[in-house]
């Protein structure tokens, strides 16, 4: 828990603020200075998504799960929550907590942001986007994601106050696209993320399998862990294609990460496509996601060009689709890919329009 400090003019009561978020935040502290305090908890009501900025960055509060781990309330601090001049909250219907503030600050007559994803996974008719409207109705404004949500947002809610902070991971110094030192030629498939069902990384293994019996130069780089480990170790031994598939663990350093895009003619997201999005292409290495899947709204980045799509749930053409672009490995990395990510999906964008939504400036959409 950080030192205490003196009430902030500005709040962000969060439910977590992951790792990938540091850059981010740090860019913004280091510009609002003592007039931001940041409270947040260790976990969300998915225990694997947890707080990972430095922790002299924010104030922890306590977190109890509710309804059977459906909705959740945070506890401690809702004095410099309830009395900040701008409060930011989780455009999130099952944080108990948001709903409090929200209510409280309305009736005060005070200015409340909530933050987050304009519509639920499920899409704008589902059952729960239409408390993430209401939660859009009682607040000041929304601060979106992404380009794309944020015109959503202004559609749902015409006249609304609408900021766009990005969904980021890097500075702009960072982004850039990823080379070897020896200039070896790229031969790699790469997956970084969570070995969970929901990413289907057993459709690239079978895909791979597929694939390098027409290539036996290819290899297949799996970054990250999960609860699937085991069961794809198993079945790269079971396709006979163990020794051309490298479990390197996880990864989540930029400079680690480089080297295993320099190698990759192509990165793949065979489940749900999310910020690994903007890591590849940041990295100038396009990526082959799956067509019909409960994509994050970062799937916008399909605008720059740095995304090839595949028939969901079929190994078959996603091994085509990988043999494809073997044959266009020669072309990388890809620096107009590179360059729109860099652009448009940095950690300083995201912060500038953090701080616009706070100190009230620039709403104008795009």
């Amino acid at each position: 828990m950080s030192k205490k400090k003196q009430p902030g003019k500005y709040v962000l009561y969060l439910a977590v603020l992951p790792k990938y978020r540091t850059e981010c935040v740090r860019i913004l502290t280091d510009v609002m200075g003592d007039n931001l305090r940041i409270f947040v908890s260790s976990a969300h009501l998915d225990e694997s998504v947890k707080t990972g900025i430095p922790k002299d960055l924010y104030t922890q509060v306590s977190i109890r799960r509710l309804l059977r781990g459906r909705a959740f309330i945070q506890l401690g601090s809702w004095g410099p929550a309830v009395n900040a001049k701008t409060t930011v909250l989780d455009l999130n219907p099952r944080s108990i907590s948001a709903w409090l503030l929200l209510a409280i600050r309305a009736a005060l007559g005070r200015r409340t942001l909530v933050w987050g994803h304009i519509h639920p996974q499920a899409g704008a008719g589902s059952r729960t986007a239409v408390l993430r409207r209401i939660m859009r109705r009682i607040a000041k404004g929304t601060i979106s994601y992404t380009y794309r949500d944020a015109e959503k947002a202004i559609s749902d809610i015409p006249g609304s106050a609408v900021w766009i902070a990005p969904n980021s991971l890097y500075r702009k110094e960072s982004v850039r696209p990823a080379l070897d030192a020896n200039d070896a030629q790229r031969s790699s498939v790469l997956y970084v993320g969570r070995f969970a069902p929901a990413k289907k990384v057993s459709l690239l293994v079978e895909a791979f399998g597929e694939a390098v019996r027409t290539q036996p130069d290819m290899r297949l780089i799996l970054v990250g862990g999960g609860s699937e480990e085991a069961a794809l170790r198993h079945l790269t031994s079971r396709l006979g294609i163990a020794e051309q598939v490298e479990f390197p663990g996880w990864i989540d350093d930029l400079e680690a990460l480089s080297p295993f895009y320099a190698r990759a003619f192509c990165s793949v997201s065979p489940g749900f496509a999310g910020l690994g999005l903007t890591q590849s292409l940041g990295f100038g290495v396009p990526m082959l996601v799956a067509d019909d899947e409960p994509h994050s709204p970062e799937i916008e980045l399909d605008a720059s060009g740095g995304v090839t799509y595949f028939r969901s749930n079929s190994n078959i053409e996603l091994s085509k689709t990988i043999l494809t672009k073997w044959e266009n490995r020669d072309n990388l990395p890809n620096l107009a890919i590179s360059r729109y990510t860099k652009l448009r999906y940095s950690a300083e964008a995201m912060a500038s329009g953090l701080e616009d939504a706070l100190k009230n400036s620039r709403t104008n959409l795009l």
